[in-house]
Parts: structure tokens; C-alpha cells; sequence
């Protein structure tokens, strides 16, 4: 093991995967199951990218992933697949309609059976009825062969020869049929079966809503899954929030050993040699790791990760050359319920202008009405999203956050609401918030280049198998997401997931994924209007109600409880774990910032530090019950809420007393031995770490036992002895060998004055704590301890 900048990191992983967005962390999951050892980086604090959700005042806002296929029994299904695999229940609302689309003027609803569509759209267009009944004969007859005859679960370009074997004899004739449409358009398509402009322009709206193109653009293969996929398998969205797919999926992953990093963004993937071997955080820290898995734009990949000198100028050119799809306005608002009418669906979109994509093509997500606990009663919350293509600064630039991109936000912004405004009267009467996101947003938070949300056109000449395949140009790096073949929605940078992590496993001659029937299924479906109990400041915490007081943290983007903490626990990283149920890798990532977090709120006053600053307080009067739950959850979690299991597991030890020192219990892997002089919190804190990190390390004291503050942590402290961590109690500083010892920390007090006599502090390895160490409150101490730790590593 690694401590650097006070992280416990492995000295090299099977894989690292760059960027915690859906592929991402279905790579990392599935990887992390066949027994590889990956860590997965994320400059944001959370898992997700696109599907991720933020809180304001007891808000639930999606940042833009809120509409998700995927889930059902039938048809395109790689969540349904995901979940079975991982063994990992998820819970989700199955929406009874699939959207309202008011299509210059006229209302069309998108209804589960095909039949009760068609008819929606034989009002609209009369004389297409059989042109219309036609084409979606003929769709589901692709459809059939491309998904129901074969599940999908890893892209076309990166099937073992056993599932393209399997999909060619499925239908071999069909298969022809399908390569020919991968340079033909929709339009072509569209034009064998109808006869006007105006059903053409219906469905060239729906190829911009599905995947960003025009219908001249459009692949004509991509046609089945988008026109009738909807249909067939249904629409759904994560129960609590978008964000809580991310989460079940982090706490699989974590379950399954893996390792994630946030608020850490990857600088460079490292090459040498034509072959990836590391990649070098934004700062210097560089990280070993066999294979590399980006999860990251093309033009994120080209030329920042990957520097220009590893890339041929071909493919540089090829790279910067690719159209993205277009940049999004976005607006979260909250209202009052009467904004909308009593049949709003959750899923409205409006085209004003049949002719071109342009920033009327609004749509909106309004989910609370299937998802109560997204906000209070009486109101509902809304994101709103259309395309935008003015120009707009790029993050960080002197124009950004300048008066002009204010100037411009509010007057987008307003565009947008005056829309809205057209087609439900009085509805700007009724916000009560409003955060607007634009494109120069996206491309801050999400690195979505120019605020891109779908990554390249998967448009013709640059659709399907002319994209990013899974295995890159360079040895030992892998590529995910929507630069791949699969392209544009959540579901499909999953498969494009489960596509690298497939290549990896073959590389390694390791047993790949592929369709299969599962015992039992793991996506449960829930109550329509989906609601959550309440719990009261008044309950003790218990495995039922745990989940739902840490749902009352917001998530805070700069944390004032984190700010507050002295040992810098990520508290937010923890508590949205603890949301999903991921009670072991909450406790994992606690102990990552403090071995004794049982301590919190009972000899650490939470009252005065975290929960003093709790943004809760401002709209609910109570903070969320921090120190309650941290302290809980140590408990609950009990020795598999420690990090790197398998160098904990290896039996603990009782603490020895006298003067005498017996042998240790686990072998050390790095063989010069540190002393701790004094047993204090900043002391045993201290040897954690370097134990952790692999030393030997003794912890002397004059006193026969440990501080009283860590009877409340003795499970932990039983931890921390069970690494290796020998204790010699009832021992003066004239009674000590400091020689035998390569580096000193004095951790107390009572052992500072040894500092003269010893002949560390000529080599630059004596490390004392500041006066006053044996007093500070128990994060503080802590926080000490651990960066004595991190310096002592640094000079051995």
C-alpha cells in the first residue's frame, strides 16, 4: 500500500478506470467481480456523470440522465442484465405512459401498446394509416432479430467469436440486412413507406430526441431501438433519484473490493512504448496499473489524456475532425403544484418547428409526479432541457462568469421559460426556484466538451463501427462510454461497459460476460407514486431507518461540515452511501479519514464542528444527524468497514501491556519499523496508517493501557492491532532503543523533551506532533496523526 496526500492507494492495480460515468463503473464493477483488483478516479465527488442528482432545501434536482430504458423483462435490456450479474437489487418506478410529445400545437402521447400509438398518429396523419402500420410491421421484424433473438449486451465490434457465431446463424439473411442499413439513413428508410413531408418531419423530430440526429443523418439500423424499443421495454426511473442508480452500482463495486477515488481528476494516461502502464494525476501523484480503462470523450482522450506526441496525426486529425452532437440549456426549477394541469405527464416534449433542430425543442422531465421523495408535498420539481447553439465561453476562460455570459444565461434562461410559458399559461407565477445550467456548466461539471451531452453524431461517417471501439490503439488501454460504438444513452454506455471490461478479461484469458438467465431478478419494481417513510430526529438509528436519515443530507457541493471537520472526512461521500444501503463501503470510506470514526459524537462534540454547520439547518432548523449515523454505521459495518480486506483479515490481537514486546501478528511487507511515542489518539492514528501503508510500526507509552477517549472505539482499536501494531506500555524514554528504529514520531507530549538525544532528528527522521497534541479534540487529533503518517511515508 500507498499513503500519499493522506489516500491509501495499492502500489499498482489490475485496472484503473478513468471517470466514474455509467460505463465506467459498469467496467469497473463487472472487472472487480472476476477478482482484479480496480481502482476507479472521478473528479467529481460522486459516481454517475450524467446520471447524477443534486439537493438544494430538501430539493432532489437530476443533473440530466432522468428518463431510463433498460430495466424490463423484455427487449433492450442492459440494466436488467447489469444488476443480475452484480447481484445487486435496485429499485425502480415503471412509468404507465412513455411521453407527451405537442407537436407544433398537437398533443401526441406515446402509449406502451404500439396500436393505441399508431392511432394517436392516424389523427395527426390520415393518410398514412397504412404507411405507418406498415413500417412498424416491418420495424419489429428488425427488431426482433437485432435485440429479442439476441440479448445485447456488449457492442457488435466487440463480440467473441462464440456470439457472433451465435448472431449470424440466429437469422443469416437478417444479419446481411443489418450491415446494409448501417450506411443507409432513416430518411431513405422513412421514404418506402410514406408519402408526405409532415409524417417525415414527426419522425425526423423523434431521431433528434433519440439520438441527436436528423433523420438524414440517422443510421437506419439504430431505427428499431429507437422508434420501438420504448414500446416494447418500457420507460422507467431509479427510485429516490437518478443519482441512486450510481450509487447501487458504487456499492456493488465496493462490495466487490473496488476502490474509488473522487475529487481527483486524471491529468494523463502515461505511455511508453506504445503501451499504457500509469496514469498522473492534475497533482503529479502517479498511479500504477496493468490496464487503463477511459471512461472520457474522444476529444478528451486525443490530445489531453493521451498527449499529441503518442498519437499518429492521422488519428488526431480524425479525432478533432468528428462532429458533436449539439450543447444543452438546462434549467432545474421547483414549483407550486398548481403550475402545471392535473394531466401533466412526467415526460413533455414541445416541437414548434418541424423544419430544424433548434433551441424550441424543449423538453420536460418532471418526475416528482411518479417519485414523491424528490420533493415537498404541494410542489413539484422540473428539469428542462433544449438544445442550445450560441456560442458559449469555455470553463475557466476570461469570458466565463464574465457580465456578458450572465447577460446571456438570464436571457436563455428567460427564452426558455417564455416557452414553457406558451403552452401552460401562468406558469412563471408559480416558480419558487430556479438554477439555470448551460452549456459552459456541462462542460465544468460533466467535462462534456462545448457542454456536448451526447458525445459524437452517431451520425452517418461517423456512426456504429466507424467510432472508438472498446481496445484503443495503445497496448493495455481501453475505451467506454458515448465516444464508442454503442454511442448516445445511458444504456448504451453501459454496453459499451460491458464491451471493455469484456476485452480486458479477454486479454487476460480471464472468463468474459455474456447473456444468460439469472435465479432470480434483482430490479424491483415499485409503487406508482413512489413514496419513502419519514423518520423522526426523535428515532434511534437502526438498519431500517438508516438509509432514510442519511437521505437528508444534500449533498453539499462545498460542504461546510467537511470544512468544519478537522479530520476532513468526505461526510457527504459517506452519508449518500449509507442512502443506498451501502453500509460497508460508508464505513470504508469513513475509516479512509479516520480510524476511530466510532469516536464521532460521543468523545468528538459534533455539536461544535460538523453538525454546527449543517446546511440543513437553514431550511429544516435540525442538521442531518451526523455523528449518529457515522458512529452507527462503524458498528453496523463492524471489521468489513475497513479498506483493503485482505490485508486486515488476518486476525486480531488483544492490546499487550508491560514492558515486554511480543512478536507481531501479520507480517509487514516493507521491513524498516517506525516507533510512536505515545500512546495518544495522534499516536494509534499515526501507526494505523503506516501499518496500513505496510510497516512495522510500535507504539511505546509510559502508561500500561490507551487513552480513555478510545474505550468507546475498541473494535477499532482491536483493528488496528489486528494489522500488525505492537503496543509496549509502562515504558520510560531511557528504556528505548530509538536506534533500531528508522523513523520517530513523538505523538505526546510527555516523550517531546527526547527530541536532543536522538540521532532521527540529524537524518531528518523525527517527526514530533505540536505542543498541545495530548488535548486536541479527537478529529483533531486525528488529522494530526495522519499527517504525520503521510510525511513519515514520504521520507521512507
Amino acid at each position: 500500500m500507498r499513503l500519499i496526500n493522506d489516500t491509501l492507494l495499492r502500489d499498482t492495480y489490475d485496472v484503473i478506470v478513468v471517470g466514474a460515468g455509467l460505463g465506467g463503473m459498469t467496467a469497473a464493477s463487472l472487472l472487480a467481480k472476476r477478482g482484479l483488483s480496480v481502482l476507479m478516479i472521478e473528479q467529481q465527488g460522486k459516481p454517475g456523470g450524467s446520471c447524477t442528482s443534486f439537493r438544494r432545501a430538501g430539493v432532489t434536482f437530476d443533473v440530466g440522465t432522468a428518463m431510463l430504458y433498460g430495466f424490463g423483462e423484455r427487449g433492450f435490456k442492459p440494466f436488467r442484465f447489469l444488476f443480475n450479474e452484480l447481484e445487486e437489487p435496485v429499485e425502480v418506478v415503471a412509468h404507465a405512459t412513455l411521453a407527451r410529445m405537442t407537436f407544433e400545437g398537437q398533443p401526441i402521447t406515446f402509449w406502451p401498446d404500439v396500436e393505441r400509438f399508431l392511432q394517436e398518429l392516424d389523427r395527426l396523419f390520415p393518410d398514412e394509416k397504412d404507411g405507418l402500420r406498415a413500417f412498424y410491421r416491418d420495424l419489429y421484424v428488425m427488431y426482433e432479430n437485432i435485440v429479442l433473438k439476441n440479448e445485447v449486451i456488449v457492442p457488435p465490434s466487440e463480440f467473441s467469436p462464440r456470439q457472433g457465431l451465435r448472431s449470424l446463424l440466429s437469422g443469416p439473411l437478417q444479419t446481411l440486412k443489418m450491415v446494409q442499413l448501417l450506411d443507409t439513413s432513416v430518411r431513405s428508410l422513412l421514404d418506402r413507406y410514406f408519402k408526405g413531408e409532415a409524417v417525415i418531419n414527426f419522425f425526423d423530430k423523434l431521431c433528434s430526441a433519440y439520438c441527436y440526429c436528423t433523420a438524414e443523418e440517422t443510421p437506419a439500423v439504430l431505427a428499431a431501438t429507437m422508434f420501438l424499443d420504448n414500446h416494447i421495454g418500457g420507460v422507467y426511473y431509479p427510485a429516490g433519484g437518478a443519482q441512486m442508480l450510481p450509487n447501487k452500482l458504487e456499492k456493488a463495486f465496493e462490495r466487490l473490493g473496488g476502490q474509488a477515488l473522487y475529487h481527483t481528476l486524471v491529468d494523463e494516461i502515461l505511455i511508453r512504448d506504445g503501451q499504457a502502464y500509469s496514469v498522473r494525476l492534475r497533482n503529479g501523484v502517479e498511479i500504477g496499473a496493468a490496464r487503463v480503462i477511459a471512461n472520457a470523450t474522444v476529444w478528451n482522450l486525443y490530445g489531453k489524456l493521451v498527449r499529441p506526441e503518442h498519437i499518429r496525426p492521422e488519428r488526431l486529425t480524425w479525432a478533432q475532425a468528428l462532429v458533436p452532437t449539439f450543447p444543452s440549456m438546462t434549467l432545474y426549477l421547483v414549483v407550486d403544484r398548481a403550475a402545471l394541469p392535473a394531466d401533466v405527464l412526467p415526460w413533455e416534449v414541445f416541437i414548434e418547428n418541424r423544419a430544424v433542430i433548434d433551441s424550441s425543442d424543449l423538453t420536460l422531465y418532471i418526475n416528482a409526479l411518479v417519485d414523491e421523495t424528490l420533493c415537498p408535498p404541494g410542489k413539484l420539481v422540473i428539469t428542462a432541457i433544449a438544445p442550445n447553439l450560441e456560442s458559449w465561453p469555455a470553463p475557466g476562460s476570461p469570458e466565463d462568469h464574465s457580465a456578458a455570459y450572465f447577460a446571456q444565461k438570464k436571457a436563455q434562461a428567460q427564452r426558455m421559460l417564455d416557452q414553457v410559458e406558451q403552452h401552460f399559461p401562468g406558469f412563471c407565477s408559480h416558480i419558487e426556484t430556479l438554477l439555470v445550467g448551460t452549456p459552459t456548466t456541462i462542460e465544468r461539471y460533466l467535462l462534456k466538451n462545448w457542454g456536448a451531452v451526447g458525445g459524437p453524431k452517431n451520425a452517418l461517417g461517423q456512426q456504429m463501427l466507424k467510432r472508438l471501439h472498446a481496445r484503443s490503439e495503445w497496448k493495455n488501454l481501453y475505451v467506454c462510454g458515448d465516444s464508442t460504438v454503442m454511442a448516445t444513452g445511458a444504456p448504451a454506455t453501459v454496453v459499451s461497459g460491458v464491451g471493455a471490461a469484456n476485452r480486458v478479461l479477454r486479454d487476460l484469458r480471464k472468463p468474459e460476460y455474456d447473456a444468460r438467465k439469472f435465479p432470480r431478478p434483482f430490479v424491483e419494481f415499485v409503487e406508482t407514486p413512489y413514496r419513502r417513510p419519514t423518520v423522526s430526529a426523535d428515532e434511534g438509528i437502526t438498519p431500517k431507518n438508516a438509509a432514510l436519515a442519511a437521505s437528508q443530507c444534500q449533498g453539499c457541493e462545498d460542504p461546510a461540515c467537511v470544512a468544519d471537520c478537522p479530520a476532513q472526512i468526505d461526510i457527504p461521500g459517506v452519508l449518500r452511501r449509507m442512502e443506498a444501503g451501502n453500509f460497508t463501503g460508508a464505513a470504508r470510506e469513513l475509516h479512509l479519514r479516520s480510524p476511530f470514526g466510532g469516536l464521532c459524537g460521543a468523545a468528538c462534540p459534533a455539536g461544535q464542528l460538523c453538525e454546527r454547520r449543517c446546511y440543513r439547518r437553514s431550511f429544516a432548523g435540525r442538521p442531518v444527524r451526523i455523528a449518529e449515523l457515522l458512529r452507527w454505521v462503524v458498528g453496523a459495518a463492524g471489521s468489513a468497514g475497513w479498506p483493503f480486506q485482505s490485508m486486515t483479515g488476518r486476525g486480531l490481537t488483544r492490546m499487550d501491556t508491560g514492558s515486554s514486546i511480543h512478536p507481531r501478528s501479520s507480517v509487514s511487507i516493507r521491513g524498516t519499523s517506525v516507533a510512536i511515542w505515545g500512546g495518544n489518539l495522534a499516536g494509534w492514528t499515526c501507526a494505523c496508517y503506516l501499518a496500513l501503508a505496510g510497516y512495522p510500526v510500535d507504539v511505546l507509552d509510559s502508561h500500561d493501557r490507551t487513552p480513555a477517549a478510545l474505550d468507546m472505539a475498541q473494535d477499532e482499536l482491536e483493528v488496528v492491532l489486528g494489522l500488525g501494531v505492537r503496543f509496549c506500555g509502562e515504558l520510560l524514554p531511557a528504556q528505548v532503543d530509538a536506534q533500531q528504529y528508522a523513523a520517530v514520531y513523538l505523538a505526546s507530549d510527555e516523550w517531546a523533551g527526547q527530541v536532543a538525544g536522538l540521532a532521527h532528528a540529524q537524518r531528518g527522521r523525527l517527526f514530533t506532533a505540536p505542543v498541545g497534541a495530548d488535548l486536541l479534540p479527537p478529529a483533531g487529533a486525528v488529522a494530526e496523526g495522519r499527517a504525520a503518517a503521510t510525511a513519515i511515508y514520504a521520507c521512507l
